[in-house]
C-alpha cells in the first residue's frame, strides 16, 4: 500500500513539475512575443496589440543611466508606458532587440521572469543608429483567463553609445570684437564629449554670413539660414532666426547634425 502511495505521489510531482515548465515556457513565448512587436516594422496596430498583455493597473518602474552618467527615475502606468511606443513610431524610429531569459518563476497564479535586451535604436528615416544599451528587466504577471498578463515592471536601462541626442552650446561672444565662440556637448558613442567652435561673421552688401571649419551660412535679411555655396548662392534653408542666438543655433545644429536632435542654448 505504501509503495502504491510513493508510486502516486512521484506521478503527481512529475506531472506538476511537467506542467509548471510548459506554463514557463508559455511564459517565456509570451515574453519574447511582446519583443518581436517592437521591432522593425512595427504598427500602431502591433503597439495596441503589445498593450493587451498589459493590465489596465500594470506600473513600469524605469531607471535610465545614459552614457553621461546622469540618472532618471519615472513611474509610468499602462497609457504612460504606451505613449512611449506611439511616440518612437511617430518618430519613425524602432527597436532592434536581443533577448536572454536568466530564470522564470511560476507560482500558483504569480509569474516572474528576469531577462535582459540588449538593443539599438534605429531611425528609419535614414537608417542611423542612435543609441545602444542593454535593459535589465524584471518582470511580474498574473495569470487570469486563460492568459498572462503583465502586471509589473522593474527595468534599469544602462545606455553603452550614444550617436544622437540632445546637445548644449554655450555661446560667448565678445561685445568690443563681436567674435563668437560655442562650446558643443554632443554624444561620441559612448561618452558625451565638448568642442570649441569660432563663429566668424561678416557683413557682405548688407548680408550677414557666418562660416564655421569653412562652412559658410547666410543669415538672411536676419530672419532666415541658409547655406551657401562658394559664390554665396544660397543652397538649402535650415531655419529662421529673428536674432544672432537663434542664427547661432541653426548654424550648430547644421553643423552638428549626426549628433544631434535638439539643442539647448547656454547664454
Amino acid at each position: 500500500m505504501r509503495k502504491l502511495f510513493l508510486f502516486t505521489l512521484l506521478s503527481v510531482i512529475f506531472s506538476c513539475s511537467s506542467l509548471f515548465a510548459q506554463s514557463e515556457k508559455e511564459l517565456e513565448k509570451m515574453i519574447t512575443t511582446i519583443i518581436e512587436k517592437n521591432k522593425k516594422g512595427h504598427s500602431k496596430d502591433n503597439v495596441d496589440q503589445m498593450m493587451e498583455y498589459f493590465r489596465p493597473d500594470a506600473i513600469v518602474s524605469i531607471t535610465s543611466i545614459s552614457v553621461d552618467n546622469k540618472r532618471y527615475h519615472h513611474v509610468l502606468r499602462k497609457g504612460d508606458y504606451k505613449a512611449i511606443f506611439v511616440n518612437q513610431y511617430n518618430q519613425n524610429v524602432h527597436r532592434e532587440s536581443v533577448i536572454d531569459i536568466y530564470s522564470t518563476k511560476i507560482q500558483g497564479s504569480v509569474g516572474i521572469c528576469s531577462f535582459s535586451l540588449k538593443y539599438t535604436l534605429i531611425n528609419d528615416g535614414n537608417g542611423k543608429v542612435l543609441s545602444k544599451g542593454t535593459e535589465f528587466i524584471t518582470a511580474t504577471f498574473t495569470f487570469k483567463e486563460g492568459k498572462w498578463y503583465v502586471l509589473e515592471l522593474n527595468v534599469t536601462d544602462i545606455e553603452e553609445e550614444q550617436f544622437q541626442g540632445r546637445c548644449t552650446c554655450e555661446l560667448y561672444t565678445n561685445p568690443n570684437t563681436g567674435s563668437i565662440i560655442t562650446k558643443v556637448g554632443a554624444p561620441k558613442g559612448d561618452r558625451f564629449q565638448s568642442e570649441n567652435n569660432n563663429v566668424y561673421s561678416r557683413v557682405i552688401k548688407g548680408e550677414t554670413f557666418f562660416m564655421v571649419k569653412g562652412v559658410i551660412f547666410q543669415w538672411y535679411d536676419k530672419k532666415e539660414i541658409w547655406t551657401v555655396d562658394s559664390s554665396y548662392k544660397k543652397v538649402e534653408k535650415l531655419d529662421k532666426a529673428k536674432n544672432k542666438e537663434e542664427a547661432v543655433k541653426a548654424v550648430m545644429m547644421y553643423m552638428y547634425k549626426d549628433e544631434c536632435s535638439d539643442m539647448k542654448m547656454i547664454l
